[in-house]
């Protein structure tokens, strides 16, 4: 939560003041209120948000009303989750009048409203109408709520006045207002929208312009170009982690990993959210990396229902991933058929994977402050230092992958001379063929034609599979000195490799006293391809 979001505490928030007058003083009753901010996107500008919470605070000072929270909402929230508070994305809620409707995604808003229905606060106060509502709905549902117990509404403009639940004439002007700002937001966003397009179709003859926004992530924006020829230029810094994320995928490394990796590191978002799985996987699937520009367009034809269709074109900023390493990756990180796993990955190299030599899996527990392996069997009669074990696997891993005869280890085959182009377009016409057999329930011969459709998407798949099979030790080819590349290595790619080419067993210990037993860790090579 955000520290200026904290409620104050009922003790701490006194019920009335002592308030000066011309001859005496005199006690008056104040009325708790919620401070709502609306960003358009998270900003870490401390000194441009605190002057704009000043003069609410201030206008509620001068109102008479105790502020009991600050609301923050943004399209994308500081909470690290990536959760967008949109004008028209909708989810089903319950509304204030106790309906299950549709209503745009706004926590923030929705929270304000609850303070409202259960009598927390008595009123809100924003920087304006359209900061509060913009939405005809989301305005009746801070309506609804005001005239059932009877709050009040401000905004610094002026634009929003809402007394004791809202006289006839604040209402009227309300929804009013609200439905000029809801038309203006929608005349916007087709303009946009529109301006995209034209700059797509542009992309189409060759130019590829960029047609702005936020910017993805490992490019920014030209700022030499044109302004109807708009392109992107590299970030270097953040190209490197594009390619080196999009590599450990294909290696079998978890996007939960990799962003734990990216936010202990302190890679920053383009955003200045924190780094998530779903923040990844956008970074990784956008065309924008692979050098592509995406055009979506609305298609209706023969009476079907309207379904939009993306294409993509080359586009004129240069690619940070191949374009056969990005369709690899998409595809992996697209599969139906693919699992995620769910809790926190592990924190240390052996946990998971070392066995007790009784064949049960060891893992890591804290007791008396130093964590120890521990066998997972009903008995658990092993316990390993886990800080010592995990040094002594990762020397053994450095040892192994520094010796010479080691050094073409897992190499790859040559890529062979496939169009891989040609292989996806073929795909995707397949793809059609199916749903158009599907469709075609008549044809007495659609059993088999949908067994020839199968079997050729098959013999695709398989072909596309080997133009870009990933090198599981790519970083230690070349290299003069294993460890100083197993020390740059995050932890989900040295567990990996070390899942890859080793098996370890933890063993009875063979000598009793303080200090670590090596013959109590036996780690060895597993069968391996040369």
């Amino acid at each position: 939560m955000h520290p200026l979001s904290q409620r104050r505490s009922p003790e701490m928030r006194p019920n009335s003041v002592v308030l000066p007058a011309a001859d005496a003083w005199h006690t008056r009753t104040m009325t708790d209120c919620d401070v709502y901010l609306r960003l358009s996107d998270f900003r870490d500008d401390s000194d441009s948000f605190d002057g704009r919470e000043r003069k609410l605070r201030a206008e509620a000072a001068r109102l008479g009303w105790a502020v009991s929270r600050v609301v923050i909402e943004n399209d994308l929230a500081a909470t690290g989750r990536g959760r967008p508070a949109s004008a028209f994305k909708r989810k089903r809620i319950i509304t204030p009048s106790g309906r299950l409707e549709l209503r745009t995604v706004r926590p923030g808003f929705r929270s304000v409203l609850d303070d409202l229905m259960s009598g927390r606060v008595q009123a809100v106060l924003a920087e304006d109408l359209d900061r509060a509502a913009r939405d005809p709905r989301d305005l009746e549902d801070l309506l609804d709520a005001c005239a059932e117990r009877g709050a009040s509404a401000r905004s610094l403009s002026g634009s929003l006045m809402l007394t004791d639940g809202g006289t006839d004439s604040e209402i009227t002007t309300a929804r009013i207002m609200v439905t000029v700002a809801n038309k203006s937001s929608r005349d916007t966003a087709r303009r946009v929208a529109a301006s995209r397009e034209r700059l797509a179709q542009a992309g189409t003859s060759g130019k590829g312009q960029y047609p702005g926004g936020r910017r993805p992530f490992g490019y920014r924006a030209d700022p030499d170009a044109a302004k109807y020829a708009r392109t992107l230029l590299i970030v270097e810094a953040e190209a490197a982690e594009l390619e080196r994320a999009a590599r450990a995928v294909l290696a079998g490394v978890s996007l939960r990993a990799l962003a734990r990796d990216l936010r202990e590191r302190d890679v920053p978002t383009v955003t200045g959210v924190r780094w998530t799985p779903d923040t990844l996987r956008g970074c990784l699937l956008k065309p924008a990396v692979a050098g592509l520009a995406a055009h979506t367009a609305t298609v209706k034809a023969n009476g079907d229902e309207p379904r939009k269709i993306t294409t993509l074109h080359p586009a004129s900023w240069p690619a940070i991933l191949d374009r056969e390493l990005w369709q690899a990756v998409t595809d992996k990180l697209t599969d139906p058929g693919r699992t995620t796993t769910p809790g926190n990955e592990p924190r240390w190299l052996c946990s998971g994977i070392a066995r007790c030599h009784c064949g049960e899996l060891a893992y890591v527990r804290a007791s008396g402050g130093r964590p120890s392996y521990v066998c997972r069997g009903p008995a658990q009669h092993l316990r390993r230092s886990a800080p010592h074990t995990d040094a002594y696997a990762g020397m053994w891993v450095c040892e192994f992958l520094g010796r010479q005869d080691n050094r073409d280890l897992l190499r790859p085959e040559p890529r062979p001379g496939i169009d891989a182009p040609a292989l996806r377009l073929e795909a995707r016409q397949l793809a059609e063929r199916r749903k158009a057999l599907l469709r075609d329930l008549d044809d007495e011969d659609m059993p088999e034609m949908l067994k020839e459709v199968k079997r050729r998407m098959a013999r695709i798949t398989a072909q596309l599979a080997e133009t870009i099979t990933p090198d599981p030790l790519a970083e230690f080819r070349g290299a003069p000195d294993a460890r100083t590349v197993w020390e740059t290595l995050p932890l989900a790619r040295q567990r990996a490799i070390l899942r890859l080419i080793a098996a370890v067993t933890l063993l009875p210990a063979t000598r009793r006293g303080r200090g670590f037993d090596p013959d109590s860790v036996r780690v060895e090579p597993v069968q391996l391809a040369r």
